[in-house]
């Protein structure tokens, strides 16, 4: 009786391991991180801002792109490091005239008015995405595929043959692989909502020579003629 309760319970807890795992896409928990870090120093950890957040409003995570024309490239590389580490953020990606960087949420927009400062703004947009109930259905996963495996380790004490041995540790290996995927997915929700991601990118701006000046000045003369403001 002992050993059909056994199989009788390995055969429903994978039936429930298999409903689970269906009802959630398989992400690659390294491919959820995008190369990025994931680190935070100063007032506190991502996991805490975003707490913080989600219990003041909905969780938002904010992207910006930013566009602007400087007069030195790499002042400029020099003062936007500076910056993204006095208002502890990190960079994430960064190339000769680009960089990537994860912003605390609230410095976001003094990050963002300071950026503006550095040269002529030549575009700039930010998105903000509502993953809330997404993140709210990743955390009742993992609490449902959290006591699955502790239903698994009760049947494992229970196991009397090598065969059912081996069975349950088949599916615990099963859930705890689900269990770590799903924890990437709502560490990684966590960071995005308590660091918005802004990328910089930054051109040399262009000087027109001697001959160019005096064909500019022709043109501010005609348009002066022509054009009131």
């Amino acid at each position: 009786m002992r050993k059909s309760a056994i199989k009788t319970g390995i055969s429903f807890l994978f039936i429930v391991l298999s409903s689970c795992a269906g009802s959630a896409p398989s992400v690659n928990s390294g491919a959820d991180m995008s190369g990025e870090t994931m680190r935070a120093s100063g007032s506190g950890s991502y996991a805490q801002r975003s707490r913080e957040s989600e219990n003041d409003s909905r969780m938002i995570t904010y992207t910006v792109n930013m566009q602007i024309s400087v007069n030195n490239v790499e002042e400029t590389r020099k003062v936007l490091t500076e910056k993204i580490e006095n208002f502890d953020g990190f960079i994430t990606r960064e190339s000769d005239n680009q960089i990537t960087t994860r912003i605390p949420v609230e410095y976001m927009e003094e990050f963002i008015n300071i950026t503006r400062t550095l040269g002529k703004v030549e575009s700039e947009s930010k998105t903000g995405t509502d993953i809330t109930d997404q993140y709210r259905d990743n955390v009742i996963r993992l609490e449902n595929l959290k006591n699955l495996r502790g239903r698994y380790l009760e049947l494992l004490q229970m196991a009397e043959t090598v065969a059912d041995l081996l069975s349950i540790e088949k599916e615990l290996e099963r859930v705890n692989t689900e269990i770590e995927i799903m924890e990437g997915r709502i560490q990684y929700a966590q960071m995005s909502v308590a660091y918005s991601n802004i990328t910089v990118r930054f051109n040399e701006r262009v000087r027109p020579g001697p001959l160019g000046l005096i064909f500019y000045g022709l043109y501010l003369g005609i348009k002066w003629l022509f054009v009131w403001n």
